[in-house]
């Protein structure tokens, strides 16, 4: 019982998150960008909190590290100096002021400004959606065998459920929303943790 009622406190603020930046969110910029206002810090921490989620917690730790034992740990240093630290040093502020500059919106628009290709900007944007497909469905999968152990609910109304909720708190406030939950569901990581 306690932990339905955790779960159903969770929901409902992820829900009022997504509420609160909908009030907000009243423009194109505003639901992709959130005006730009959510700043270098708050979008690390969203990116940290979207890549340490299942895909990495779960079929990380489960796959890699079971197979390698604590020697996979190189990879997890590796991905967190130069994936992470280093990409954003090198590259998060010249591109933030050029996108600014240009009223560029996303890696797409970019890509085509810097080498004045259509076809880049294309080709980027279906990679990027085609490679989100499964990002996205191990994340989904991940979470739903999780909640499945831990709370006994089959595993399809699981996937359904955190699908849709996550449909509504995006199209609810877009880019803010997804800042707000992110900051959300990282603190409760590092508290669980």
């Amino acid at each position: 019982m306690i932990k339905v009622a955790c779960l159903a406190v969770y929901v409902a603020v992820i829900l009022y998150l997504g509420y609160t930046s909908m009030k907000r969110t009243k423009t194109f910029r505003g639901f992709f960008l959130a005006n730009q206002a959510v700043g270098p810090w708050l979008t690390a921490f969203t990116y940290g909190t979207a890549y340490f989620s299942a895909v990495l917690i779960i079929g990380f730790a489960g796959k890699i590290g079971w197979s390698f034992g604590m020697a996979s740990l190189w990879i997890a240093l590796g991905n967190t100096v130069i994936g992470t630290f280093l990409v954003w040093k090198l590259l998060g502020r010249r591109i933030m002021l050029v996108s600014q500059k240009l009223n560029l919106h996303t890696m797409p628009e970019y890509l085509k400004w810097r080498y004045d290709s259509k076809f880049l900007k294309a080709y980027s944007a279906v990679c990027i959606f085609v490679f989100l497909i499964p990002y996205s469905a191990s994340v989904y999968m991940g979470l739903s065998y999780l909640f499945q152990i831990n709370f006994n609910m089959p595993y399809e109304y699981v996937l359904l459920s955190m699908a849709v909720l996550t449909a509504l708190y995006l199209t609810m406030g877009g880019y803010k929303a997804v800042t707000l939950v992110d900051i959300f569901q990282g603190t409760v990581m590092s508290r669980a943790s």
